[in-house]
């Protein structure tokens, strides 16, 4: 990235940060909602906050992401990242957690969606001590599933397997999309749809859900941006339910928030988990 494009995401991260910290004060949310509607003031807002506002679609989110991405999803330190973070669990965990062990005695096979280097297996194993015979799948891109063997060789996992065919998720007892649900298009439960055998249980974590219509932003990690959806909750769930899906469970990771200043019909605070189980036939 350019010297310039550096500066560029430093002043926008603290464009973000102060402006952020206006609407927190008394009467802020109402003058950022205003300044944010305002024909005049609008575009301003919009240019001083660049890639970190609202888009129509995941492509127009991609296209104002891209110049800054660093690689987004395949760059190296995001992995070091989520290994990091998986070294012991987050508040968010415990729910899918709970239901994760609920589960794992009549469970043979997990499909790990976006899953990185593995590193939700390596954080759950640990608590739940998941049997020799489980098939953990992660569906990853080709840079991710490099890194994500190697680290497997090293340790001498068996049990965990990388894949970038969608269609490996067909008959698994899990599908776990912890903090990838919001990257995909079509959306998941779309894809879900076309599978020759639904999953048994979806268990979604760390997901931006939103009160206002459906639209996407650009998420800025510490190495890298990218594009994202905001689903509005209602709609989503409906959606899985659609596909034959039941919701059992829906929870709060209060540890990650995403603030869109003026919009807060567009702010997730907090992110969101929900898990739903296949709707049994007859």
């Amino acid at each position: 990235m350019t010297p310039f494009r550096r500066l560029r995401v430093k002043q926008v991260r603290f464009a973000n940060r102060l402006l952020s910290a206006i609407e927190a004060l008394p009467g802020g949310s109402l003058l950022m909602r205003k300044l944010a509607q305002w024909p005049v003031t609008a575009p301003i807002l919009n240019g001083i906050l660049g890639y970190h506002r609202v888009f129509e679609n995941l492509s127009e989110a991609a296209a104002a992401a891209q110049p800054y991405a660093e690689g987004g999803h395949i760059n190296p330190l995001g992995t070091t990242a989520h290994m990091s973070l998986a070294a012991a669990p987050r508040p968010s965990d415990y729910a899918a957690l709970f239901h994760i062990q609920n589960l794992i005695g009549s469970c043979s096979s997990v499909f790990d969606l976006g899953g990185n280097a593995g590193n939700l297996f390596y954080c759950y194993d640990r608590y739940l001590k998941f049997p020799e015979d489980l098939i953990w799948h992660v569906y990853e891109l080709p840079e991710v599933i490099a890194r994500g063997k190697q680290l497997a060789a090293e340790r001498g996992e068996k049990r965990l397997r990388f894949t970038e065919n969608w269609l490996d998720a067909s008959g698994a007892d899990l599908l776990l999309a912890s903090g990838s649900l919001h990257y995909f298009d079509p959306p998941v439960y779309e894809m879900l749809a076309k599978l020759p055998e639904k999953p048994a249980h979806v268990l979604i974590n760390r997901s931006p859900l939103i009160t206002g219509p459906t639209k996407a932003t650009v998420q800025d990690g510490i190495h890298w941006r990218a594009a994202c959806i905001l689903f509005n909750r209602a709609q989503l769930i409906a959606a899985f339910e659609e596909t034959g899906y039941e919701l059992i469970d829906q929870w709060q990771a209060a540890e990650l928030s995403l603030i869109i200043v003026g919009k807060p019909e567009f702010s997730a605070t907090p992110y969101s988990g929900l898990y739903f189980r296949l709707r049994r036939q007859g």
